[in-house]
């Protein structure tokens, strides 16, 4: 690779690391269907572009920084602290190894099943989490309120992929007319 394609990549992931974090504070948290929480976001967005864009470790680096940076932020460091890392880091090495599985389609059918995977993929780890953190912590009202909030977390991941699915081709050839790697 050659010194200034690799200080572009460098400089798209810090980008879009800082840009998770931005969205990441602009996430909505509403009452689930069924109890608990949900946390409806787009910060997974600059993480896939990354992936897809430069591939996926570059994906997971975005998301890890990108993640760590807003944990830091938000709640500091506790023992749980790369169990919400994780995911985003998941994501980031998922979209790319499909997007390169796929070869490198960028068609919305094939956008809607690479980051629906990585949604519920990334559901999982966050649910997982959620009752390390019930366990250490008792920091929701019960490991229930975390199971009743399952299908309605992976309904809205899944909606949020199609989201991002139906977003990326623009992404996608917008960045490959002005950003040339």
């Amino acid at each position: 690779m050659q010194k200034s394609n690799k200080i572009k990549i460098i400089c798209l992931a810090g980008m879009m690391a800082a840009l998770y974090v931005c969205l990441d504070f602009l996430a909505v948290s509403v009452s689930a269907p069924l109890g608990g929480t949900l946390k409806i976001s787009i910060s997974g967005l600059p993480v896939i572009i990354v992936a897809i864009f430069c591939g996926p470790w570059w994906g997971a680096a975005t998301g890890f920084i990108g993640a760590f940076v807003g944990q830091l932020i938000t709640y500091g460091v506790s023992a749980t602290t790369v169990l919400w890392v994780l995911p985003a880091v998941v994501r980031g090495i998922t979209v790319g190894y499909l997007f390169r599985a796929f070869k490198k389609s960028t068609k919305s059918g094939i956008l809607v099943i690479e980051t629906c995977i990585s949604s519920l993929i990334v559901t999982i780890l966050n649910t997982g989490a959620m009752l390390i953190e019930q366990k250490l912590y008792g920091y929701y009202s019960s490991y229930l309120a975390i199971f009743v909030a399952i299908p309605s977390r992976l309904i809205a991941g899944i909606l949020t992929a199609i989201v991002f699915s139906l977003m990326l081709p623009t992404i996608i050839n917008t960045l490959n007319k002005h950003f040339k790697i």
